[in-house]
């Protein structure tokens, strides 16, 4: 049988070598964006269902009081703490914030979300072992907050927002501006 193009010949001459045979075929080892953001995501929720605290320590800031510093470098994007405590709806945590307004040595640590257009509040303001409560404020901090959902519940996780260096002390902007909270909280200006 005769083949009337080059081409076809070579293709069925069995003695005719192909780039392959030369070379093998590279697959690409690169993960796609989607499969990156999966497993940054199950990072997240493993580092949390560990409760994981590793490279923090409590340290007492003039002026401040209890703060949270790294003991190790922070990548950026990385856990660092989860924000603790008793995950509240939005009725209750407002009756909670003004029991503990009429008690000054209480302090409030009730943190406010969305998450899937419904509001929530973490209730960190009974002492634990666990340091995210601790984590001051900066307008210019080195963490942000980011909600996750763990079996079903969002949990409020503290990340890098940059490189984060041994010895630095943790802090993140609280978000809240309103006259009431500065005028009672003026270092939230700040």
């Amino acid at each position: 049988m005769r083949m009337s193009s080059k081409r076809g010949e070579r293709e069925n001459d069995p003695k005719q070598k192909t780039i392959t045979d030369f070379f093998p075929a590279r697959r690409s080892q690169r993960k796609t964006d989607q499969s990156v953001k999966a497993e940054k995501h199950q990072l997240l929720v493993r580092s949390t269902l560990e409760e994981s605290q590793d490279g923090l320590k409590v340290k007492d800031f003039p002026m401040k009081g209890r703060g949270v510093i790294a003991t190790r470098k922070f990548l950026r994007s990385e856990y660092v703490v989860e924000y603790s405590g008793e995950l509240i709806d939005i009725i209750t945590a407002k009756k909670r914030e003004s029991k503990y307004a009429q008690d000054i040595r209480v302090g409030c640590y009730m943190y406010y979300f969305t998450h899937q257009n419904q509001q929530y509040c973490v209730d960190a303001t009974e002492e634990t072992d666990r340091l995210g409560r601790l984590v001051n404020h900066s307008r210019n901090g080195n963490l942000m907050p980011k909600v996750i959902e763990v079996k079903g519940n969002p949990r409020l996780v503290l990340v890098a927002k940059r490189d984060i260096d041994s010895n630095e002390e943790l802090t993140y902007d609280y978000g809240d501006r309103s006259k009431k909270s500065l005028f009672y909280h003026p270092w939230l200006a700040h």
